[in-house]
Formats: structure tokens, sequence, C-alpha cells
């Protein structure tokens, strides 16, 4: 009887050991899972900057130059402009173009027995240089942004015009050149489009009013010019100082 006692009290503690491990066992694991459901498996990254802007609430004080390709009624033409945005939609703005100018019948014939070409009545050459002051405002910026900014202008400023005679070689009818100044005016509309932020490519018309005055000017015999102005079409560059 006593060996039996001998062989019983091992297993008993066995079995004591093993029920406290099992148990042990799930509580932890329990508590494992109870923990671990605590974990979010979602990472949140927030932007450093706003992801969408609307850039006609950046600073208002920007500054531009940039050049024109013009075709008027006169011909083909260049220019400069200096532009300084004053408010959201207002700008100051100072340009000049340099073109030619004439009346619109003036048409090059070819003579084959001195292999010249000449215009028939031309007496003078003549060339103009607007030189305008305004201001320009822009409309919808609200609704389009800066993506696409249609605007109107006005401006006012002297014009320089100054012929020399056709009768003289080019470069010896410079020695001849009168020079006049008037007085001229324009209304505009166009639309500038970015190209980068610091840069645009834009299309304008502008219709000028610059009166010579008296009997005007000749650029065809018996046909004077009496004003100036026309109607201007302007491909512009805008780049930002």
């Amino acid at each position: 009887m006593k060996e039996k006692n001998n062989i019983f009290i091992p297993l008993a503690i066995l079995i004591f050991i093993n029920t406290c491990f099992v148990s042990s066992f799930a509580n932890e694991s329990s508590t494992w899972n109870n923990y671990s459901m605590q974990f979010d498996t979602n990472i949140v990254f927030k932007s450093p900057r706003p992801l969408i802007t609307n850039d006609f609430n950046q600073p208002t004080k920007r500054k531009f130059w940039g050049f024109n390709l013009v075709l008027s009624n006169n011909g083909f033409g260049i220019g400069a402009f200096y532009e300084l945005s004053i408010l959201n939609n207002t700008s100051l703005f100072a340009s000049v173009y340099v073109s030619g100018a004439r009346n619109t019948d003036e048409i090059e014939y070819y003579n084959p027995w001195t292999g010249d070409l000449f215009i028939p009545g031309k007496v003078n050459r003549l060339y103009m240089l607007p030189i305008s002051f305004g201001f320009s405002q822009s409309f919808f910026t609200d609704i389009l942004g800066t993506n696409f900014t249609p605007y109107l202008n006005i401006g006012l400023g002297p014009t320089l015009i100054f012929s020399t005679p056709y009768e003289k070689e080019f470069f010896t009818s410079l020695g001849y050149s009168r020079f006049y100044v008037r007085f001229g005016t324009f209304i505009g509309t166009g639309v500038n489009i970015p190209v980068t932020n610091k840069s645009y490519i834009g299309i304008s018309a502008r219709q000028y009013w610059i009166p010579f005055g008296g009997d005007g000017l000749e650029s065809i015999k018996g046909k004077p010019i009496k004003d100036f102005g026309g109607f201007f079409l302007g491909l512009n560059f805008g780049i930002e100082i």
C-alpha cells in the first residue's frame, strides 16, 4: 500500500503543474489578444502644405515685364511692356510699340528694267512709336483662378511719328528725317494664360486713336493720313521679376 501512495503523489504533482501552466497560458493569451486589438493599422500622413490653393489669393504685388509681336493695318511691329499689380484684379502698366505707318492701299510693284521694288505715288516712309500708360482690370478670377485671365484695359500717352523721303535710299534718307509728337489713347481687351508660375503668354486687341491734326501727313501723294491709330493685335510674353 505504501508503494502505491509513492506512485500517486508524483502523478498528482505533475497534473497540478500541468493544470497551472495551461491556465496561465490561457490568461496570457487572452491578455495579449486584448492588447493587440488596441493597434490601428491605418496610417494617416498630413501634407505640409495645402493640397489645393487658389492662386488669386496669393500676394498681389507682382511685377512683370515682357515683349509683344504686333499686327495692325500698318503691318508688323514689336513692342515691350512693364506691369505692376496693385490689387487682386487691377494692375498698372506701361507699353511701347514700334511699327511702320502707311495707307491701306500701298502695294509694291516690281520694275523689270531696274530690278527695284516700288510703290506708285509714295512720297514718305512713315514710322510710329506709341508710348502708353494705363491700367488693366481682370475679371472672373474667383471662378477661373489664374489659369485663364480675361481683362480690359485703357491707356494714353504720346506717340512719336517720323518720316523719311521715299525717293532716297533707306539709310541715306535717315539724314532727312522729320519728327512729330502726337497724343493718343486706346481701349483694349485680352487674355493671359500661365506657362509657368512666373511667366505667361497672352493675346490682346487694342483700338488706338492717334489724330495727327491739320492736313495730316502724306505717305502716298494726295492721300494724307489724318489718324495714325487703328486696330492692333498682339501676342504677348510676360515674365515675373
